[in-house]
């Protein structure tokens, strides 16, 4: 397949994924984050983990908000992302409180205030949630197609286990691939835990 034609594929398939997420009503939303955050809370990997990194959600991606609390009163390290316009990276900054250090930053996606910017090494985490719109059960991701979490994943320490986050009706057989996408290594939804075996 050309990349055109990936492309475009891609494109048609995000459309797609996100008509249907964005169908859901918004308690049917709140449940199924929660459900996933219940899932995710039950890994021995976040169990363990000393610190973790989690995007921020925003209109109908699954609910971050608990599963940050949930880790900041576990006396855990958060980190969550920040894009600086014009860059092609994102960084990590350490929050300390969900409620009033956030603002809407790049995209309209809450990000630390300026005053609580703390950049941190993702060395100093164990696990990374990603977002995405399409999944499979191999890990592989569609996101916006800007490609900032695939350059965070493809640059992550060895100790870190990257989760996509995701509801059962994001997920599809196979999605189109090209040379620059990086999978995670596991998949949580409402209903399950997918292991990606790389």
């Amino acid at each position: 397949m050309g990349e055109a034609q990936t492309a475009v594929e891609k494109e048609n398939l995000r459309r797609y994924i996100l008509r249907l997420r964005d169908r859901q009503s918004i308690g049917e939303v709140e449940q199924k984050s929660q459900d996933t955050t219940d899932q995710v809370l039950h890994l021995h990997e976040y169990v363990r983990a000393r610190g973790i990194a989690c995007y921020v959600n925003k209109d109908t991606e699954v609910d971050t908000r608990v599963l940050i609390r949930t880790a900041l009163d576990q006396g855990k390290r958060v980190l969550v992302p920040v894009v600086k316009k014009g860059d092609v990276e994102l960084f990590f900054s350490e929050i300390k409180d969900l409620g009033k250090e956030l603002a809407p930053g790049t995209f309209g996606i809450l990000e630390p205030k300026q005053e609580f910017v703390r950049p941190v090494s993702l060395d100093e985490v164990d696990v990374i949630f990603v977002p995405g719109i399409v999944w499979d059960r191999e890990g592989y991701r569609l996101g916006w197609g800007r490609g900032y979490f695939d350059r965070a994943i493809k640059k992550l320490p060895p100790h870190v286990r990257s989760a996509g986050l995701a509801f059962n009706l994001q997920l599809i057989t196979r999605v189109p691939r090209d040379q620059f996408d990086v999978p995670v290594d596991m998949v949580v939804t409402e209903s399950r835990v997918i292991r990606c075996h790389k």
